[in-house]
């Protein structure tokens, strides 16, 4: 491990035994999880109950509703959860503050159910989320169909809980299964390189599959959209500022030694 690598591991060291001392003594983790999945599961469950007979032109909702989604989590990351901000100074703290310091590219793994606080989202977020996907759902509903609407909010719930899944994998280390698994290969991947206190506020702002992150040129790689998307592991493909950035040996650095 760099020097400079270890020093980040001692601090995130410190800062995880002092969060993990002041975390309640009430909270228990499984019932945190626990909540997220009754809840957003419950909400999923109840909306495909009262789909009935829809026709394909009405599940074709879900593919805007997935594209906006990945947008609107690409870009509360980059504008939102790491600037601070009049009206969301405390979901960047809360992020920058306490996930990035908890959780660095040296320091990504959580170990038992007490630093599950500092992972998951607070139980109220679930609850929020949903209260603000309802108003446009209501409106599909009225525009389009009962079925339109009811599909809308299922895929929205989905998506809440696909985010969750896929940034708790992202910080299960040692997974030889995940680390084979396409496109979740590549989520894990370059959310390593996003916890980076040196790259958290410049690249990989997708937190699921990383199709903004592309698109708008915030990823590590210098690659294409498909060759991103499917790239894996490894760090063939990125940038000579952030290959610096990880201490890797750059072509530039190379021809002086």
């Amino acid at each position: 491990m760099h020097a400079k690598d270890q020093k980040i591991h001692e601090r995130s060291h410190r800062f995880r035994q002092d969060y993990v001392a002041a975390t309640p003594s009430w909270y228990r983790g499984e019932m945190h999880l626990g909540f997220t999945l009754l809840f957003t599961g419950g909400v999923i469950a109840y909306c495909a109950l009262q789909i009935e007979n829809a026709r394909w032109q009405e599940w074709m909702i879900v593919l805007p509703i997935f594209l906006f989604g990945n947008w609107a989590e690409w870009a509360a990351h980059r504008y939102l959860l790491h600037r601070p901000s009049k009206y969301f100074n405390a979901v960047y703290k809360r992020h920058c503050a306490v996930h990035h310091q908890f959780f660095t590219h040296v320091t990504l793994e959580y170990e038992g159910q007490r630093e599950w606080r500092a992972l998951l989202f607070p139980p109220f977020a679930p609850v929020m989320f949903v209260l603000a996907a309802l108003p446009p759902a209501l409106l599909v509903g009225w525009l389009w169909s009962a079925n339109a609407g009811y599909i809308a909010m299922l895929t929205m719930a989905a998506y809440f809980l696909m985010y969750e899944a896929l940034h708790t994998a992202s910080h299960v280390v040692d997974s030889p299964f995940l680390d084979r698994l396409p496109l979740v290969n590549t989520v894990r991947r370059m959310h390593v390189i996003h916890h980076h206190p040196e790259l958290m506020a410049t690249r990989n702002f997708n937190l699921t599959f990383p199709i903004c992150d592309a698109l708008f040129g915030t990823s590590d790689l210098k690659k294409g959209f498909w060759r991103t998307l499917f790239h894996g592991s490894g760090h063939a493909g990125m940038g000579e500022e952030e290959k610096r950035a990880l201490g890797i040996e750059t072509r530039d650095t190379a021809g002086h030694r």
